[in-house]
Order: structure tokens, then C-alpha cells, then sequence
């Protein structure tokens, strides 16, 4: 007919016009491998993370206890060893550093440091106080230590760590040996260990600290921290005699 046009199409358009059974399965296979990619990383992740985190608090709490009080511990002041005491399950020390109360800025304070272990709340505790007054010198007798003198201010209390199920102070003593001579190499003395420790009685040798957590979201799981810190300060080293004479007199 004429005026009428009719268009032909090209024999290969239907076959371009779409994807091939092969390139479908292709790619169907394709993204089967993608997303079981992503699905396994996912799930390695997720399984990873809650794997850490039920232990990564509980072990970051307890390093951050441990740094915090040794760094307090290494900044004693030697002139107040006649007011350092304790017994196991608190210390008090007189120390010269940063408080952690943040409204008193920055700068080293003279302070009064007091960590103890509160068995209610299953929590170690650190309280400090600002010293505005000089220190009491060192009297001949702990009776006559006028506590009245030390002038105490911006008293400040905080949790230094949670979940702690126990709690223990030693204080490590380092006899003089017997018979020592210049010209031969150090004996080798077996420390003597006390479970409190009394005003006058000066700075030990060093303390140990034992700790042990229990985390909360993981039944009897208990992580123990065992830590030995010298004494940085002078202290003056005694005799096993003049030890025992000094705890003896205390009982």
C-alpha cells in the first residue's frame, strides 16, 4: 500500500534488548558472593566486639586503679612519713600531685590521699583533701601527733574502680642484714610483710596491692591484679630485731 511505511526491526535488537540466562546467573552468582562476604565480616565483627567487650572494661579499670594509685603512691612527700598509715583495706598518704578535682586546675597540690575499699558497694575509693597548713613535725610519740594542726579543705571523694569483690594492702619491709662488710657483694634478705601500718613508724620499703574484679555480665569470671611498688621516698631500713620490736609494740 502506498503512504504507508512499515519499520523493520533488526534481527539482533530483541536479543540486546535485555540479559541473557547465562549473564543472570552470572550475576545472581556474583552477589550471592558479595553478600555472603559482607555477612560473614559483619558477623566476625559483631562476634569479635562482644567477645572483647566483656572483658575490656573490666581490664581497663583495673590498670587505670593501679596507675592512678602509683602515681600518687611515687609522689610522697618524705617530710610526712611520720603520717603515713594503713592497714589492709585503706591507706592514707600525704602526697604532691594533680587532684582530681577539676575546679582546682592544674598544677601539683599538696594533698592528703585516702584509698580504702568499701565492702557494701564492692568499690575501691580515693578521697583527697587539700593541705593549707604546714605538717605537724615529727613527734616522739604517736599520741602526741596534733592532727588538729593540718588544716584540711576542698575534700573531694570519688569511685576509682567498680566490681571489686576483694581488696588487700601489704607492706613490704627490707631488713638490714646481720653482718654486712664493705668489701663483699649484698646479702640477699628475705622482706617482711605486715598487714597495717602505723603513724611514726616511717615509709616502708614498698606495698603490694592485690586486687581481684568480677565482671558483671559474665558469670565467675574474676580477673586479679597483683601489683609490688617500691618506695620512692627515703626510708630507713631496720633490723629484723628492731622490726619486730616495732610491731610488737603496737599490739
Amino acid at each position: 500500500m502506498s503512504g504507508v511505511r512499515v519499520q523493520e526491526t533488526p534481527s539482533g535488537a530483541w536479543a540486546r534488548a535485555g540479559f541473557t540466562l547465562i549473564e543472570l546467573l552470572v550475576a545472581t552468582a556474583l552477589l550471592s558472593i558479595v553478600m555472603s562476604s559482607v555477612y560473614t565480616l559483619t558477623h566476625a565483627s559483631l562476634r569479635t566486639w562482644n567477645l572483647a567487650e566483656t572483658g575490656t572494661d573490666l581490664y581497663l579499670e583495673a590498670r587505670n586503679a593501679v596507675t592512678l594509685f602509683a602515681r600518687e603512691y611515687n609522689n610522697i612527700v618524705g617530710r610526712a612519713s611520720h603520717l603515713f598509715e594503713g592497714d589492709e583495706k585503706e591507706i592514707v598518704m600525704f602526697v604532691l600531685a594533680q587532684p582530681m578535682d577539676l575546679e582546682e586546675g592544674e598544677g601539683r597540690r599538696l594533698m592528703r590521699v585516702r584509698y580504702f575499699y568499701n565492702r557494701n558497694k564492692n568499690t575501691l575509693e580515693r578521697e583527697e583533701a587539700l593541705v593549707e597548713t604546714a605538717l605537724p613535725k615529727r613527734p616522739t610519740s604517736a599520741d602526741d601527733i596534733d592532727r588538729s594542726r593540718i588544716k584540711l579543705a576542698r575534700e573531694y571523694e570519688s569511685v576509682v574502680a567498680d566490681n571489686v569483690v576483694d581488696f588487700k594492702i601489704t607492706y613490704i619491709w627490707v631488713p638490714l642484714p646481720q653482718d654486712q662488710f664493705p668489701d663483699e657483694p649484698p646479702v640477699k634478705v628475705p622482706p617482711v610483710y605486715s598487714e597495717r601500718h602505723r603513724p611514726l613508724w616511717g615509709l616502708p620499703q614498698g606495698v603490694e596491692l592485690r586486687m581481684t574484679f568480677r565482671n558483671p555480665d559474665v558469670e565467675d569470671q574474676e580477673y586479679e591484679v597483683k601489683v609490688t611498688l617500691p618506695m620512692r621516698a627515703p626510708t630507713v631500713r631496720m633490723r629484723n630485731e628492731q622490726l619486730e620490736e616495732m610491731f610488737s609494740a603496737d599490739d
